[in-house]
């Protein structure tokens, strides 16, 4: 039999070479936050948005509204945390 020198391995060599790559940059991070609670804001906002609508126009069509209510249950508070950060009297003088 064939010595391999991995034995979950079809092939005698490495499936995954590792290679070493440039440094992370740190001073790129704030700008990778950044843009993650962006995203992550926009899909929150565009989802709740949307199932809003999608139970709202339900609702007109079957005179049911209690769907609507669930959603927006949960939607409402999501919106608002996002609103209330954008939008917030944070680190301004509202006197």
């Amino acid at each position: 039999m064939l010595e391999r020198p991995w034995p979950w391995s079809r092939s005698s060599e490495r499936r995954f070479q590792p290679r070493i790559g440039r440094d992370f940059e740190l001073e790129d991070v704030h700008v990778i936050d950044a843009r993650a609670r962006g995203a992550l804001s926009r899909a929150s906002a565009l989802g709740a948005g949307g199932a809003v609508t999608v139970t709202g126009s339900y609702g007109l069509a079957t005179g049911d509204y209690l769907a609507v209510e669930g959603v927006w249950a949960v939607a409402g508070p999501m919106l608002g945390a996002l609103v209330t950060h954008y939008f917030g009297s944070t680190g301004k003088d509202i006197r």
